[in-house]
Formats: C-alpha cells, sequence, structure tokens
C-alpha cells in the first residue's frame, strides 16, 4: 500500500536538506579557507548564483531552473550570515537582488562564451555590494560613497571576477557533462544542476 506521494516528498525534502548543507560547506569555505589579500575573501557564493542563474536561462524551462538559483542565493546568503556574524538577511538579500538583477538583463541572451559571465558577475557584484553597503551602514554610502566605491566595491568585484570563468565553465560541464548546451534539446532530462 505504498503511495508514489510521500517517496516523492521525502526525495524533495533530502534535495532541498542536502542543497542546504551544501550551500552551508561553501559559506564556511567562502568566510574561512578562501584567502584575504585585500582583507576580505573572494565572493565565492555570488559568483555561484550568477553562473547558476546564467545556466538556468539556457534550459528549456528557465523559470524553475531559476527558482532553484534563487534557492541557492537564500540558503547561501543565510549560512554566510550564520558563518560571518553579519545581521541574520543581509548576504540573503544582497544575493537575492544580484541574481534578479542578473536574471532580469541577461535573459534575452545567449549564454555561450565568456563575455556574458563576466559582466553578469560585474554587475550583480556591483549591486551586491551596494546592497551589502546599504544594510550595514547607509551614512557610509550616502555621504562618502566614492570612497567606498574605491575601497571595498571595486576590489571585491575585481577578486570576484577571477573566480567567474573556471566557475562557470566547471558548472556548466557539470550541468551538461560533455554535451554542448547549444546541441542539447533538452528532451533528454534536465541537467544535473
Amino acid at each position: 500500500m505504498d503511495s508514489a506521494q510521500p517517496r516523492r516528498l521525502e526525495e524533495h525534502l533530502t534535495y532541498e536538506l542536502l542543497l542546504v548543507l551544501a550551500m552551508a560547506a561553501l559559506a564556511l569555505v567562502q568566510v574561512t579557507l578562501l584567502p584575504n589579500p585585500l582583507g576580505f575573501s573572494p565572493a565565492l557564493l555570488l559568483v555561484l548564483v550568477i553562473c547558476r542563474v546564467l545556466l538556468a536561462i539556457g534550459l528549456p524551462y528557465p523559470d524553475k531552473e531559476v527558482a532553484v538559483a534563487f534557492r541557492w542565493a537564500f540558503y547561501g546568503g543565510v549560512a554566510l550570515d550564520l558563518f560571518s556574524a553579519s545581521p541574520i538577511g543581509s548576504h540573503a538579500l544582497a544575493l537575492l537582488v544580484a541574481a534578479t538583477i542578473v536574471f532580469a538583463i541577461a535573459r534575452t541572451f545567449r549564454v555561450e562564451g565568456p563575455l556574458l559571465p563576466l559582466v553578469s558577475v560585474l554587475v550583480g557584484g556591483v549591486a551586491y555590494e551596494l546592497c551589502l553597503a546599504l544594510v550595514y551602514n547607509p551614512a557610509v554610502i550616502m555621504h562618502d560613497w566614492p570612497t567606498y566605491t574605491l575601497v571595498v566595491v571595486v576590489p571585491s568585484v575585481l577578486l570576484s571576477l577571477i573566480l567567474t570563468l573556471p566557475l562557470f565553465f566547471a558548472l556548466r560541464w557539470l550541468a551538461y557533462g560533455r554535451r554542448s548546451p547549444a546541441n542539447d534539446t533538452g528532451r533528454s532530462g534536465t541537467p544535473y544542476l
């Protein structure tokens, strides 16, 4: 008398739990293990979320896949807040804002070469840092925004750009295997991510 519905629910909950644990592990890596050459670590989760959004745009059902990318942003942001002792929800909000802006801009483009991921991380990184600045200390960003931009935003975005292409192509390889995304019709099933 086994029903298929409870099994599907269990599989879905298991997948979500694994996703939460994976995002928490990546947040822990970002906060503790990545080098801090300029006093702060590269935004690993930001780059992963933006790359996931870009890969989701090229799939046959992008709305479902972009929702998964937004869950990556939320879970990763909350984990970053817990591990970095920042206000709960600040990184989640900043990651969701960056992912939404990238999705709104990039959904009309075809994701194939290295230019779109770089431009997307550039735009998303600026949005991410400005959102964090508005959450942490709005007075600084309103009164001294040129200095804040040169001291915090530019170095952070440049560090994120270093990670962009290796992570994008690694995620694309994981999602599509050895098939090219341009040759994938989507009829063989969804990608692994």
